[in-house]
């Protein structure tokens, strides 16, 4: 957790890199599960890389809202992982 401009105080932040691996220009999407102790699901949240170009990588943060965490509180999340990602 941490305090930051654009998530507010006490934020779960996680820092990504979205990298197109293929021909042509790409959109991708990816989703990320927050998990407490226990390893159980709280919620989720998704990010967006739009038309990357081939090679290209993309690299942003984001933190899940109140209103996503619907299985226990923001505090509770211990860690994060990436459940899918997609690229059309």
């Amino acid at each position: 957790m941490e305090d930051h401009e654009t998530w507010g105080p006490k934020a779960y932040v996680v820092r990504y890199e979205v990298t197109n691996g293929g021909d042509g220009a790409a959109d991708y999407f990816a989703q990320f599960e927050f998990l407490d102790g226990d390893g159980d699901v709280l919620g989720s949240t998704g990010v967006t890389a739009d038309k990357l170009g081939a090679g290209k990588t993309h690299k942003g943060d984001t933190a899940p809202l109140p209103a996503e965490i619907t299985n226990g509180d923001l505090a509770d999340i211990k860690k994060v992982r990436v459940s899918l990602v997609e690229r059309t």
